[in-house]
């Protein structure tokens, strides 16, 4: 697959994940827990998927967090918290280089 597929594909799940979490903002309690663990999960994954892909793992970790900030920021006219964006961002670096360890994986038994 190419590169920028790839991109495009994980630029548009992370934008929906983000706006999806980012409506959840009236809801108080439910917001913050939502928060603190369902983007941090779609970057891992979105990431590692990207990776495998084909996309760069030094391009791969970005879009998640800057997507998910930039939701919210377009509903709500602010930024998230802090924190759960860095947990983001931590986590979509693991998935990225996790797909990269297995790209070289399957390069290395062919």
């Amino acid at each position: 697959m190419k590169w920028w597929l790839a991109l495009l594909i994980q630029a548009a799940e992370s934008a929906a994940a983000g706006a999806a979490v980012a409506a959840l903002h009236p809801l108080g309690r439910i917001y913050d827990a939502a928060m603190w663990t369902l983007p941090g999960l779609i970057g891992l994954l979105t990431a590692y998927r990207a990776t495998r892909r084909g996309l760069n793992n030094y391009l791969a970790w970005i879009a998640p967090p800057a997507l998910t900030a930039a939701m919210h920021l377009a509903l709500w006219t602010y930024l998230p918290k802090p924190g759960p964006v860095l947990l983001m961002v931590l986590l979509s670096v693991i998935g990225a280089a996790a797909g990269e360890v297995r790209n070289e994986q399957s390069r290395n038994v062919r």
